[in-house]
Formats: structure tokens, C-alpha cells, sequence
């Protein structure tokens, strides 16, 4: 129990480390260091997890992780066009392994489906009424909200379950949330608060999901 509480206040000084950086307005490579390090410890909670479950169906929850981790690695670079776009499609991956796994580890209801049309019709709302625009990243962004939407509507339906069904869920949840959050960041305010509140489920949000494996 102790090196759980040692490590989770240290991913935690982490996290309030880099939201600290973005209030202070240091560019996405100068938080590259931090953001890494944080990164890669949500994805060691994973393979520890996983390790001690025994593998199996797990591996692919760990996999979706990494998937996350090389993503933020990417968008450190964002200001390259080819990074935003791998990153992006290191992120649609690790939504659709994470929505996978949600699906083969918890199973679905029905209203799961409800919310994720509800999610992806608001998306196609927005940009129709030109709330926000994708620009030239139209088609990468628009695969990329599906697949998310998914990932946080599965991560919905779970929040009323108990033990690694709710950490997990509401971990899926909260990444979905940070999405938003980015998107509106990106395309629409380029406001440093919605970029810190980002990172606030983000990461927490990524912990949750590796720690499921850990109950």
C-alpha cells in the first residue's frame, strides 16, 4: 500500500507541475519533459496491472495506454503538422482499444449507443452551425470524435458499477471530458484555462483507467 500512496502523490505533483506550466503560458516542447515522464507513469501502473492479473484480455488495456502515452508524446510537437496527425491517430487508436476492451471486460447497454449518437450529432451540430471548425484536419478530427465518443459513452454506462468497473469507466470518461476540453482549447477559445482543465482529467483520467487493473 505504501508505494501506491508514493506514487500516486508524485504522478499528482506531475500533474500539478505541467498545469502549473501551461498557466505560465510555457510552450507545449518546453512541458515536453514533464508530460512525457507523466505519461509514461500511467502506462507503468498499466503493464503492473496487467502483469499481476495475469495478461490475457488486460494486455489490451495496457496497449491502449500506450497508444495514449505515444500521443502526447507526438502533440508535444504539434506545431508539426505530421506530429498533430500522428498523434491524432495514436489517440483514435487507443480509443478504440480502450472501447474494445470496455466492451469485452464490462459488456453494453443500450444507452451507451444513445449517448455516443448524441455525442457525434452535437460534433456535426457545432461544426454545421460553425461553432468550431476542424479546418484541413476535417477528416482526421471528425474519425477521431467518433472514436472517443465512443470511448466516454462506454466509460458512462460504467459509473454505476463498483470497484475497477467504476474506476475504469469513469477514467474513460473523464478522457472523453479532456477532449472536449482540447478541442475547444484548440479550435475555438485559446484559453490557458481550458487548456489546464484539460490536463485535470486527462491524467487523472488515464490513472484511473491503469488503476483498475491495480483492485
Amino acid at each position: 500500500m505504501t508505494w501506491q500512496i508514493v506514487y500516486i502523490c508524485i504522478f499528482a505533483a506531475l500533474t500539478v507541475t505541467l498545469i502549473a506550466m501551461k498557466l505560465l503560458n510555457m510552450s507545449p516542447r518546453k512541458r515536453g519533459l514533464v508530460k512525457t515522464v507523466t505519461s509514461a507513469a500511467f502506462v507503468a501502473a498499466a503493464v503492473v496491472g496487467c502483469v499481476q492479473k495475469g495478461g490475457g484480455l488486460h494486455i489490451l488495456l495496457a496497449v491502449g495506454l500506450l497508444f495514449a502515452a505515444a500521443g502526447d508524446v507526438l502533440l508535444i510537437f504539434m506545431d508539426d503538422r505530421r506530429c498533430f496527425i500522428a498523434g491524432v491517430l495514436a489517440f483514435s487508436a487507443a480509443s478504440l482499444t480502450l472501447s474494445v476492451y470496455s466492451v469485452l471486460q464490462y459488456g453494453w447497454t443500450w444507452w451507451s449507443a444513445v449517448v455516443f449518437v448524441l455525442s457525434v450529432v452535437a460534433n456535426a451540430i457545432c461544426q454545421k452551425a460553425k461553432v468550431y471548425s476542424f479546418g484541413r484536419y476535417v477528416w482526421y478530427l471528425n474519425v477521431y470524435t467518433v472514436l472517443v465518443s465512443a470511448c466516454g459513452a462506454l466509460g458512462l454506462t460504467l459509473l454505476g458499477g463498483g470497484g475497477a468497473a467504476l474506476l475504469f469507466g469513469l477514467g474513460c470518461f473523464m478522457y472523453y471530458a479532456s477532449d472536449v476540453c482540447l478541442g475547444l482549447y484548440l479550435f475555438k477559445f485559446r484559453n490557458k484555462w481550458v487548456d489546464s482543465v484539460n490536463s485535470l482529467l486527462y491524467f487523472p483520467g488515464m490513472l484511473l483507467v491503469a488503476l483498475s487493473l491495480l483492485v
